[in-house]
């Protein structure tokens, strides 16, 4: 048969597939640079035949644009995996490849192996297949594992719901690139978290997203999650809702590994990579746990906002160990000893505690700054030089006599001067007043005279 002829057989219009349907199975065959991207419908799965499933592997294989398939509820089966993956032993463009909802179990994993061998696929969704089992995600594993080196490796891999019991297949195989891992809903017990323990402490990890919603895990399986992230720098989305087996415990050791509130240091070298958290949600929440996870929650907060080590270490000692009322919560729920602020600064050099008081009053306010100062006086005045500024103030009291000295020295010279001048101003003033008396003397004189001459003028006319 013709492949023209087999085409319209599985595809024409008589299958009863909607026209999107066709018309994007159509542009792949014929490798149209717009179509990238194939959904098929439960409906029409439904009416696909083998020879549909056939020739639509062929498609994907030969066309060079497609990057992501979407075969969601298609009730496909191992026969049917079997006849997609028949001529679909490669791919140059696919990306994303969804299997979600599906009835294929081991026989159908085997039949993706000459394609998962030879594509550059870099997200894969096997989401609620209940026939995906542990030895369909060894087998999935392994063939990823042994990829060509210079193969694109998976970065995505979403097995959620299915019927999963064990991941030791992720310890033994080596998936380099894997960034994102979907474990929801299967129940990996406690051997699996030890192995995600493991995976997340490994040199050279990629891992940035690990979802554990129920998956039945309980608080020593947190207590391992949550010390192989201490010293993590690539997880940053971690998922735990569902689990009701988390108790105290449990969001004790995720609050620690986010803010040891054990010493300064041990603060500021916290996980600070973590910015999403997911845990048990809040209908579910018992009351005192309530207080944990706010300050689980706040200290996700911190990571987020402040994206670098030294921001988030430096926002996190402000917030908990320069607050009273914070770090005796935080010592309460991790179960350490609290420490007076007194006592919590004993080793930091005084010449600091200054500057950590005015932080202090700068980020909390007047009332954490007076209950900081108050332990911290006997550590300022042991800073103080006693001496030295006695000496301090004796030469700034012996220059300012020197001062005073010169300055007298200067009035007096000044005194002399202004004495000097009003006795001379009085000489001249006496001398004035004694000429002054002299010529009204001679004036009194001269006026007798006259006075005689004229009688006499007068006697010598008559």
């Amino acid at each position: 048969m013709a492949e023209d002829e087999q085409h319209q057989q599985a595809f024409g219009e008589h299958t009863g597939l909607c026209r999107e349907a066709r018309d994007c199975i159509n542009g792949i065959k014929n490798n149209h640079y717009g179509v990238n991207e194939l959904k098929i419908s439960s409906s029409d799965a439904e009416k696909f035949t083998d020879l549909a499933w056939r020739l639509l592997g062929r498609y994907i294989a030969n066309n060079s644009h497609l990057e992501k398939v979407f075969l969601i509820r298609c009730g496909i089966t191992d026969e049917k995996m079997a006849s997609l993956f028949y001529e679909l032993t490669y791919s140059s463009s696919l990306k994303d490849l969804y299997l979600c909802h599906n009835n294929f179990g081991i026989d159908g994993v085997r039949s993706m192996i000459p394609f998962l061998n030879d594509t550059n696929l870099s997200h894969l969704n096997f989401f609620h297949n209940n026939n995906f089992d542990t030895d369909c995600l060894e087998l999935l594993v392994s063939t990823l594992h042994g990829r060509p080196l210079e193969s694109i490796s998976l970065n995505s891999l979403y097995i959620s719901s299915c019927s999963i019991t064990n991941i030791s297949a992720l310890d033994t195989y080596t998936l380099s690139d894997l960034q994102t891992l979907n474990l929801n809903g299967n129940n990996i017990g406690r051997e699996g978290c030890i192995i995600l323990s493991k995976l997340l402490q490994k040199e050279g990890t990629v891992l940035e997203e690990l979802d554990l919603n129920g998956t039945g895990i309980e608080d020593e399986d947190v207590v391992l999650i949550a010390s192989s992230l201490k010293h993590n720098t690539t997880l940053e989305q971690l998922r735990l809702k569902d689990n009701n087996g988390i108790t105290e415990r449990g969001y004790g050791a995720l609050l620690k590994v986010l803010v040891d509130i054990s010493s300064i240091e041990n603060t500021y070298n916290s996980n600070h990579t973590l910015t999403i958290l997911c845990l048990a949600r809040a209908e579910t929440v018992i009351s005192r746990h309530t207080s944990m996870i706010e300050h689980i929650n706040s200290a996700v907060k911190l990571n987020k906002l402040h994206q670098s080590f030294h921001a988030a270490g430096r926002a996190k000692v402000i917030k908990y160990q320069l607050n009273n009322q914070n770090r005796k919560e935080a010592c309460q729920l991790q179960g350490i000893e609290y420490l007076s602020i007194g006592n919590l600064f004993a080793n930091i050099e005084p010449i600091l505690l200054p500057r950590i008081l005015a932080l202090i009053g700068r980020e909390h306010g007047q009332s954490e700054f007076y209950a900081a100062l108050i332990p911290m006086v006997p550590d300022l005045m042991s800073y103080v030089d006693t001496s030295g500024m006695i000496k301090d103030e004796m030469a700034k009291n012996e220059a300012h006599d020197n001062d005073l000295v010169a300055q007298i020295a200067e009035l007096t010279r000044q005194r002399a001067a202004l004495s000097a001048k009003n006795d001379q101003l009085s000489r001249r003033l006496a001398a004035k007043q004694s000429g002054d008396s002299h010529h009204s003397t001679i004036e009194e004189g001269s006026g007798e005279t006259a006075a005689e001459s004229g009688k006499k003028r007068q006697r010598s006319e008559e």
